[in-house]
């Protein structure tokens, strides 16, 4: 399995990139979350953590190691998500994606688009068997992308998640390696 991982990845429309820690960055992440922070408290257990741009810090230093899998979504000339692998076992060649979108940038496909490049990427070039995303049972946007994905449920994991002081249940969805097909 791949040890490293690429700085920037280019899509049709789009392409997926590592963002340094610079003040500029930071800022750009950082209002594209609080533009969002409602909608993503409701599934992002991590959100209300950030109070300043310097609260990002940490995340993008740590994106741009060549080990991590994560990436910004660069849509139009601007930063509209991200998306990669939250977890990644290598001596299981399996990840867990995890992803999030501006609702500006939601509708326009460019959720499904990222999700194909990386698990393209993943199962063609990163030697990956197994990709797997636990998902809100009511996280319908997200429900969307495993579907349209075709994304196999296995079922849920009760009380899985901790989010604004209840416990949460999450759907496991995954696809091997043998169910890829690049059509």
């Amino acid at each position: 399995m791949i040890k490293e991982f690429p700085s920037e990845i280019n899509g049709k429309d789009f392409k997926l990139v590592k963002l340094g820690p610079t003040p500029e960055n930071l800022k750009t992440v950082f209002d594209l979350i609080i533009a969002n922070r409602d909608e993503f408290r409701r599934w992002l257990e991590w959100v209300d953590f950030l109070q300043k741009p310097e609260d990002e810090k940490s995340l993008l230093e740590s994106d741009n190691d060549p080990k991590s899998a994560n990436w910004f979504i660069q849509w139009n000339n601007r930063i509209v998500g991200r998306i990669g692998f939250v977890s990644v076992s290598c001596g299981n060649n399996r990840g867990e994606i995890g992803y999030w979108l501006d609702k500006g940038a939601s509708g326009h496909g460019v959720m499904t688009e990222a999700f194909k490049l990386v698990e393209k990427n993943a199962f063609e070039k990163w030697e990956f068997n197994r990709i797997q995303l636990k998902i809100d049972p009511d996280n319908n946007k997200s429900l969307g992308v495993a579907r349209r994905m075709n994304y196999k449920s296995e079922g849920v994991l009760r009380q899985e998640h901790f989010i604004n002081g209840v416990y949460r249940d999450g759907i496991l969805f995954s696809k091997l390696k043998s169910e890829y097909s690049n059509l």
